[in-house]
């Protein structure tokens, strides 16, 4: 089925997603939250004040490990909220298998958007990356983020939706990007920190500009948990 133009989905949104279906991917979250406690020590701080009802969470990317830290922090808030991932990554052993039990949304390429508001119009909240990929550290070094796809300005503006800015760091160590699979030392775990940021709804402007103002909001964020990490002053 192709999906529907974004501007013919509805204004007037549902509370959440299927109740049932809501309980076992937050399950699933839970246990994959109490694997990484044996690996990693997560801090996610406090969880974003928002009204219930869909919501676009949008986040930088350092690493595959942002996945399992969204895990986490998406179980800790109680929210099961559906990340969207390259189509390719579900071809790739494990990591394929785990992406279909958190019930990430496959992307490739400008169907992103769609997909994106078909799920929000189910009452899924979704989290997106806007950079649409595993950023080399040369890229995000100066800022805290590299540069994004301007979807995500048209997603919120189109749909209306509140969007909150998420900025991790420690992910890119725990799991460096080009490795198969993460860096698994239990004896020295890696701290994965994550700070938000409520935007709210954000339907001023022209796409690029409420991108543009989405990565201010996810570059502060990325910075705070930068500082929290002990990697930059």
């Amino acid at each position: 089925m192709t999906p529907k133009p974004l501007d013919q989905y509805p204004g007037v949104w549902p509370d959440g997603p299927p109740v049932e279906e809501a309980a076992r991917l937050l399950r699933r979250q839970k246990q994959l939250a109490r694997a990484m406690q044996a690996v990693v020590t997560v801090d996610i701080g406090p969880r974003p004040k928002i009204d219930s009802g869909p919501a676009i969470h949008a986040a930088n990317h350092r690493s595959l490990a942002d996945l399992l830290l969204s895990a986490s922090t998406f179980s800790s808030w109680g929210w099961p909220i559906r990340p969207l991932v390259a189509a390719s990554y579900f071809e790739t052993p494990l990591v394929g298998q785990l992406l279909k039990a958190l019930r990430c949304i496959p992307v490739d390429g400008p169907e992103a958007l769609d997909r994106a508001a078909e799920e929000l119009a189910k009452g899924w909240s979704i989290a997106i990356m806007p950079e649409g990929r595993v950023v080399p550290e040369e890229e995000w070094a100066e800022t805290g983020v590299g540069r994004a796809h301007s979807g995500i300005g048209r997603l919120a503006i189109d749909t209306g939706l509140p969007v909150v800015a998420n900025g991790a760091s420690g992910t890119e160590r725990f799991w460096p990007r080009g490795r198969p699979m993460p860096k698994i030392q239990p004896w020295r775990r890696e701290r994965l920190i994550l700070r938000s940021e409520v935007l709210g709804v954000m339907t001023e402007g022209r796409s690029r500009e409420v991108t543009e103002s989405i990565m201010a909001a996810i570059a502060r964020c990325a910075n705070t948990a930068d500082r929290l990490a002990g990697r930059v002053a």
